[in-house]
């Protein structure tokens, strides 16, 4: 019994030591530059703006009209009628709900085509730890220090451009 006991102990020391002297391969990825960098955002980024161009001149429409009932408001809101106050009132505030409106969908599109980009660079990211054999991928943000030779950042920026 003390045979085996000291058998198994013995392999068990082995076994945790090769553990302990397996190297592990970790590296670091700065994914807000690559978002900044990548070609794909440029081309997001027009797209949006060719598909809120409509929104966004409208919106400027009716901003020209919330300013000017606010200018008039100032210059002669002692002088209007209840109903003419009310009435340049309900521009000015037609033109905030509006512009909130737009800015909520806006900033939805955005995300949402920025969750594209981040699944691209995801995928990139799988793909390089699989062919290099990575054990762990950090963001920069979370590393406190790292060095150079650990920074996978343009070898997922490279992938992500093709």
């Amino acid at each position: 019994m003390k045979k085996i006991i000291s058998i198994l102990g013995i392999s068990a020391t082995f076994f945790f030591t090769g553990i302990a002297n397996a190297e592990v391969k970790i590296g670091v990825i700065d994914v807000m530059s690559i978002l900044q960098r990548m070609p794909q955002r440029e081309a997001v980024g027009k797209a949006l703006d060719k598909e809120f161009d409509a929104k966004i001149k409208s919106l400027q429409d009716v901003e020209s009209k919330a300013k000017n009932a606010s200018a008039r408001l100032k210059k002669e809101g002692q002088t209007l009628s209840a109903s003419e106050k009310s009435k340049l009132n309900k521009t000015i505030s037609d033109f905030e709900s509006k512009a909130k409106a737009f800015s909520n969908e806006y900033r939805k599109r955005e995300s949402e085509e920025a969750e594209k980009l981040l699944a691209k660079i995801q995928e990139a990211v799988k793909d390089i730890v699989a062919t290099e054999k990575y054990d762990l991928i950090l963001k920069a943000e979370a590393a406190l220090s790292a060095s150079d030779s650990v920074d996978i950042t343009e070898k997922v920026l490279e992938k992500v451009k093709n």
